[in-house]
């Protein structure tokens, strides 16, 4: 069964993993979860359809879960949420971010993530895209 808030019936659903973090050794800013470097995830989500989309998204992680945000994607429509966003869910976040963009739709959409990596202080040495998959609510 569909969740519904309001008139709006989210269908579907896209769990993301995203990562914005840095591990860097021997300071507070250290986690046993990557090796040493900074990480950066960047989600694009396209609206491929004739009509307004209508979404709402959430991060969760296991700091906390926050309040889901809503907006509309215009026709052929794009949004993107990057590693700058994290602070506009309203979680306290001191080291950055590491768990999940959750995505509910009124429709079918593309989303794609892009996860990129690099050295302490370097410039990015890898790269990765994928699509992600969609559910049903």
């Amino acid at each position: 069964m569909a969740k519904q808030i309001g008139r709006v019936s989210y269908k579907l659903q896209y769990a993301v993993k995203f990562i914005c973090t840095a591990n860097v050794p021997g300071t507070s800013q250290t986690t046993d979860a990557f090796v040493a470097g900074s990480y950066q995830t960047a989600v694009t989500i396209h609206n491929p359809h004739r009509t307004k989309a209508r979404i709402r998204k959430k991060i969760a992680s296991p700091i906390g879960i926050s309040k889901f945000l809503e907006t509309t994607i215009e026709p052929d429509g794009v949004e993107r949420v990057t590693c700058g966003q994290v602070r506009d869910f309203g979680l306290h976040l001191i080291h950055g971010f590491e768990g999940f963009l959750v995505i509910e739709s009124d429709l079918s959409l593309d989303v794609i993530a892009v996860y990129t990596a690099a050295p302490n202080g370097g410039q990015v040495s890898t790269m990765d895209v994928q699509r992600i998959n969609e559910r049903k609510l």
